[in-house]
């Protein structure tokens, strides 16, 4: 299995949910994103099958970031959970938080494989 059906394949796992054809598509192509942009960050001298597990995992946390973010976006009914009577309404995909919280913990997961993005101060005098 190459590296980018793992990465497919991890996003489904994450998601636990059912896909349309459609979102499928669009599933692969953000995991192809995502591969990409973790790529072109890793340190120099590193490969993606260098750090694989942290990359695949990372990689499939930002795909789902990105769908899920892309799902909040087009929602027109923001509401987590409402219950009137013995009726039940809850929306588990399309949160802009949960999309931010996948972001983030990909980045702490590369941390240590790609190249320092901070900033510095320079010449700075007190």
């Amino acid at each position: 299995m190459t590296i980018t059906e793992d990465i497919l394949t991890a996003a489904r796992c994450f998601s636990d949910r059912d896909w349309s054809q459609r979102e499928e598509e669009i599933l692969a192509a953000l995991c192809q994103a995502a591969q990409e942009k973790w790529s072109a960050r890793l340190r120099e001298g590193l490969a993606p099958e260098d750090c694989r597990g942290a990359f695949v995992t990372a990689c499939a946390w930002s795909a789902l970031g990105a769908m899920q973010g892309g799902l909040a976006a087009g929602e027109s009914f923001p509401v987590a959970a409402f219950s009137a009577g013995d009726l039940t309404v809850r929306r588990h995909w399309g949160s802009d938080a949960a999309a931010r919280s996948l972001e983030a913990q990909a980045e702490a997961l590369m941390e240590p494989y790609v190249q320092d993005g901070g900033f510095a101060f320079l010449e700075v005098t007190g």
